[in-house]
């Protein structure tokens, strides 16, 4: 695992320098286990921020519940603030100094089904939307904003041991399609794609895996999550790097945390 971690945080600092139109992020991963259990991951992106005037982060938000017994609903938010130097990619002078911005919700329902004593199974799906702009701060061309929306569907397998340690893979297969493109330079509707198409015209298919870990105590627990987000068919979206590494914390509730706790007391009487 460590080796793990220092692989990917190396391939991010060295190739994230450069994003386009889609930044890699997570997914919510909600690992549900019974009704009336609650979960929220706060994290944030480890990620490289070219000519930053100042240190900023890309948060993110990510809350699932079961109101009843093998149902899930999950919420997520994605927030998108960094730097970069674009001056190798785009033809075209100053492009060294870039800020991009943007947000994502996420609304999802899913199934979830714990076998073998340890083993867990879910499978999530949902909508999102959100937008991304690109501003050049040297005041010359380059700028752009979008909005998008996408559907998905999510897989996933994983374990746990108790209610210390929590870990899963799958991936999350997205339908992404941007609308509302205004920029001041009406080639970069074509810099995005290979081969080259208007940004507006296809839905792309997205391919997400994912790796989701969860180690500590049972009310809250250090999350780790490393994945990737790719194109999957043609035109395919141009992206540097498709790997991303998030780190933050998860709190959770269930109602077996307290009959654990009656069980205890019987016990002692």
């Amino acid at each position: 695992m460590p080796l793990l971690v220092v692989s990917a945080a190396s391939a991010l600092f060295f190739a994230s320098c450069q994003p386009r139109i889609y930044l890699p992020d997570r997914t919510n991963a909600p690992m549900l286990r019974e009704a009336g259990e609650v979960k929220l991951t706060g994290s944030l992106k480890l990620q490289n921020n070219v000519n930053a005037p100042k240190s900023v982060i890309s948060p993110s938000l990510d809350f699932a519940a079961s109101p009843l017994k093998g149902l899930g609903v999950m919420a997520s938010y994605r927030s998108t603030h960094r730097y970069a130097d674009e001056n190798d990619f785009y033809a075209y002078e100053y492009q060294d100094s870039i800020r991009y911005r943007g947000s994502r919700f996420e609304f999802g329902l899913g199934y979830y089904l714990p076998f073998g004593g340890r083993g867990l199974f879910d499978v999530y799906g949902g909508v999102g939307f959100g937008s991304i702009e690109r501003d050049n701060l040297e005041g010359y061309f380059g700028n752009y904003d979008a909005k998008y929306y996408q559907i998905f569907l999510q897989p996933s397998i994983g374990f746990y041991a108790n209610d210390v340690f929590e870990m899963c893979g799958g991936v999350k297969i997205n339908l992404h399609k941007y609308s509302s493109f205004k920029t001041d330079t009406v080639k970069f509707r074509y810099e995005f794609t290979d081969p080259q198409v208007d940004i507006e015209e296809p839905t792309f298919l997205m391919m997400g895996p994912f790796m989701n870990l969860n180690v500590g105590y049972k009310y809250a627990k250090f999350n780790m999550q490393f994945g990737a987000n790719f194109s999957a068919s043609k035109p395919y979206i141009r992206m540097e790097s498709p790997l991303y590494l998030s780190m933050g914390v998860t709190f959770a509730i269930a109602p077996r945390f307290w009959q654990e706790k009656d069980k205890g007391s019987r016990r002692r009487d």
